[in-house]
């Protein structure tokens, strides 16, 4: 719950506030400690900054935070519930007695929220929260109590809201009481208004969704029972280039735009990731816009340059039809700024990146993904285009459907069995740039270490990250350190995040006081993927990696949350292809990169030893 129970007291506060809706998190957190140097108590920018960390995945500290602003005595609404939802978060995250334990303290704190504001017009808002951790925690009679206050209070306190939106949350609230009460029917006969108030905002049916088959998990219930229509399918979308007489002839054009339109209705697709060359690209393009799909572009280089190499060729006309598209997108990726330089990797590059997104907002969504290609059915030895992409996709194990572009007929799953090699690792090399997974590490509050403290340093905390390291070494192509800091430089996604979070865990583990350190010392780690030239160093005559996606990952670290691992937009989407679903990334915003770089789309890298763990903080295509 945001901006209920406190006022805006400035204009500092309303800028914070605008800038967690955007998810600029960090920003919003630095701007309100800023404005707390100033006004130390005020208690709206205290809880504002708090949230901002919360939004952005950093629940532990925030919990730390929350203690040493001394808001534990408050009695705000909006400060109570925070807290609670804090240790829900960590109970989200953890598994078995730890999450049990984390979903009855967020219980007992929201008891205490609903106690306090009783007579509030928004204490349904705590209550509900309430039995819903109660279910969690295993405390299914706590639980039906809790519902029947929210229900009671929905009844008789609340006024229906003008606002469609708070209206919408207002009735899955109430869904949600039913639901854990047992009251399946009731619940089912509220769904169709509800659905009727949500409009296009996919993100917040999503998060409804989510809540709702984690209740029914708990609960025994038949979540399908409840009568929600399966949200749109989410589709990765590839084929070959138009040509005369090539795989994909001219003249069998429209038979095949005729079969794309009826896959992408007969799968109910609302959103399609690809790239947009002359041919099949297009046509899909085309396709999901006429339908009223969101399309999101994903392009290799830049754009004049892919305009020349992979639309011109098709036809002058296509280059129009590309423009149109273009500017009909929801989104346009570039998977990197650079020119072409006749480096074929960029393209399988490009590909892996919006596969890799396709799945990511399918989970974001809670829909199912799958890829739809134009193929002409000939198989050849290559590792840049559709054929690259159909096997790629496979790796994934998640459906698959052909259009032949021959003779524009239907087919499922491309016929050839995936090689043995990880579905992530990049073994393609075009003028010395080779994609790999960057990882940047630095230990917060080594600066302030005075030279006594240095040699436990060294071997208690640098020691022991690397073992961690050398538990890696078979798929590190390299690794340098300078003090504090960690440069490695992985052939794969999924061991970078491995290591990524094992460092974490090793580093949580340390009991830092006891060794004479400073409890302070935090880890903070950031990861990138992208095209980089491996070079021997000159100097130092060790293996190295150099170009701007090295530069791009040394940006992440420095705005990290201590103890937290995060990872750009680009490794979040090719660890989504091959990791087997034991990570998860959840999106936490737009983060203002160290050094002036820019904004990035950043997301929080976990394990998911808890099914039920993965969040929705923000759209995920905002």
């Amino acid at each position: 719950m945001v901006g209920h129970g406190l006022a805006i007291m400035n204009p500092l506060a309303q800028e914070v506030k605008s800038l967690i809706g955007k998810g600029e998190f960090f920003k919003a957190y630095d701007i309100a400690l800023q404005a707390l140097n100033s006004d130390p108590d005020n208690t709206t920018l205290q809880h504002r900054a708090l949230l901002a960390l919360a939004n952005a995945g950093a629940y532990r500290l925030a919990l730390s935070q929350f203690e040493s602003m001394g808001l534990h005595g408050s009695r705000e609404l909006d400060v109570q519930c925070l807290l609670a939802r804090l240790h829900k978060d960590m109970g989200f995250a953890q598994t078995g007695r730890a999450a049990q334990a984390s979903f009855s303290t967020a219980f007992q704190l929201y008891e205490q929220a609903w106690h306090t504001h009783w007579l509030s017009p928004l204490a349904y808002y705590p209550a509900i929260n309430a039995a819903a951790c109660a279910v969690f925690s295993g405390a299914p009679d706590q639980a039906i109590h809790w519902a029947g206050i929210v229900l009671n209070q929905l009844q008789s306190q609340y006024t229906t809201p003008s606002d469609q939106v708070e209206q919408y949350w207002v009735n899955a609230t109430h869904i949600e009481a039913l639901l854990i009460q047992g009251q399946l029917t009731s619940a089912r006969a509220l769904v169709p208004h509800t659905l009727s108030l949500i409009g296009s905002d996919r993100t917040a049916l999503a998060s409804t969704l989510r809540q709702l088959q984690r209740l029914c998990t708990c609960l025994g219930h038949d979540f399908n029972s409840l009568g929600f229509a399966a949200p749109p399918t989410v589709i990765h979308y590839t084929g070959h280039l138009l040509s005369p007489t090539g795989r994909f002839p001219a003249h069998q054009e429209a038979r095949v735009a005729t079969q794309i339109h009826a896959l992408l209705e007969l799968h109910n697709v609302g959103v399609g990731y690809g790239s947009l060359a002359g041919g099949a690209d297009i046509l899909f393009a085309e396709s999901l816009l006429q339908r009223g799909a969101d399309l999101h572009v994903v392009l290799p280089f830049e754009q004049e340059d892919f305009l020349n190499v992979s639309v011109m060729r098709c036809g002058p006309h296509w280059a129009e039809r590309f423009e149109r598209c273009l500017s009909a997108a929801r989104s346009v990726r570039m998977a990197t700024d650079d020119a072409y330089l006749q480096d074929e990797q960029l393209f399988t590059y490009c590909s892996q990146i919006a596969m890799g997104l396709a799945i990511l907002n399918a989970r974001h969504l809670n829909t199912t993904v799958a890829q739809i290609g134009v193929w002409d059915g000939h198989t050849h030895d290559t590792d840049v285009g559709t054929e690259a992409d159909l096997q790629q996709w496979q790796y994934t194990g998640l459906p698959q459907y052909l259009v032949n572009s021959q003779n524009a007929s239907f087919s499922q799953s491309y016929p050839a069995s995936p090689a043995e090699a990880s579905p992530t690792r990049s073994n393609t090399k075009q003028h010395g740039r080779e994609s790999k997974a960057m990882l940047f590490a630095d230990v917060k509050g080594f600066s302030k270490l005075g030279d006594a403290a240095l040699p436990a340093f060294v071997e208690h905390i640098m020691g022991r990250l690397a073992k961690v390291t050398a538990q890696h070494h078979h798929q590190l192509h390299s690794i340098n350190t300078w003090g504090d800091g960690v440069f490695a430089v992985f052939n794969d996604v999924a061991a970078a995040a491995e290591c990524a979070l094992a460092m974490q865990e090793i580093m949580a583990g340390i009991d830092r006081t006891a060794l004479g350190l400073p409890e302070e010392l935090a880890l903070r780690i950031g990861l990138h993927l992208g095209p980089v030239y491996l070079t021997l160093d000159p100097i130092t005559l060790r293996e190295t990696a150099i170009g701007a996606h090295v530069s791009r990952a040394a940006r992440i670290e420095p705005v990290t949350p201590e103890g937290c691992v995060y990872v750009t937009e680009t490794f979040a989407a090719v660890l989504a292809i091959g990791s087997h679903n034991e990570f998860a990334c959840d999106y936490v915003g737009q983060t203002e990169a160290a050094k002036n770089y820019g904004l990035m789309r950043m997301f929080l890298l976990r394990r998911t030893g808890n099914s039920s763990a993965t969040t929705v903080v923000l759209n995920f295509e905002r």
